[in-house]
């Protein structure tokens, strides 16, 4: 189904940050990204351009027949470097797990 025509029924509940003073409260900038990529347009450049090198380094290595593979960020065990791990509590598991300090532990 393709949409000729869309109209947008809810009312804006609060509104944008002025365009002269802008939306600089660094704090605030970082909590809300979706409110700090619409009022800076150079935030949103930067973005745009990331997502670009990302998918072009994705392509080059897709047409080299690279294989992409995700690695747990949170970890039963703490492994890797001796740097002193990051311990948290996962409530959903009643477990503790760490932070993975290396990526490449769940490769080898």
């Amino acid at each position: 189904i393709m949409p000729t025509k869309l109209q947008v029924l809810t009312p804006c509940l609060r509104t944008l940050p002025p365009a002269k003073t802008g939306f600089t409260h660094k704090e605030l900038r970082y909590r809300n990204r979706s409110l700090d990529l619409i009022c800076n347009t150079d935030v949103a450049r930067v973005f745009i351009k990331k997502a670009m090198i990302v998918k072009a380094l994705r392509e080059y290595f897709d047409n080299r027949d690279f294989l992409e593979v995700e690695t747990p960020t949170m970890t039963p065990v703490a492994g890797g470097a001796t740097a002193k791990p990051f311990v948290t509590h996962f409530n959903a598991l009643h477990s503790d797990v760490f932070l993975r300090v290396a990526p490449e532990l769940y490769l080898k």
